[in-house]
């Protein structure tokens, strides 16, 4: 019963140094959340432009896309990028429209501007 008590009296420390450090991340998601309208027209947005002329520059094109880390779509990673078997069909500012030639099939995928990492053209 010893060991009992003093283990509820350590969870019970826990719990109200956790509640005590409520306020101090209330105010770090405030920081945050100023910090990010700060952003809004700086380079993230920059580069979010700059790939949607890219992509309307590379219609009609082969292409290697790489995706940022979490947002890796499996049919470009397995048939297309090895051969550069992607053509852009269609892009505007949000979205792009990739043909991807597998194994003898066409498949048409459409992809967020903000999930693309890189567009490299390939040579035909």
């Amino acid at each position: 019963m010893d060991t009992f008590s003093i283990l509820g009296f350590v969870f019970g420390l826990m719990g109200i140094a956790a509640f005590c450090e409520q306020p101090g991340l209330k105010k770090r998601i405030k920081r945050l959340e100023d910090e990010l309208s700060l952003m809004k027209g700086s380079s993230y947005c920059r580069e979010k432009e700059s790939f949607a002329k890219l992509a309307a520059e590379y219609t009609g094109r082969r292409v290697k896309i790489s995706f940022k880390e979490d947002c890796a779509d499996y049919d470009v990673i397995a048939y297309g990028n090895a051969k550069g078997r992607n053509v852009i069909l269609d892009a505007d500012e949000s979205w792009i429209l990739v043909e991807i030639t597998a194994s003898g099939k066409k498949m048409q995928k459409l992809f967020r501007i903000d999930s693309i990492d890189a567009l490299t053209l390939v040579n035909e």
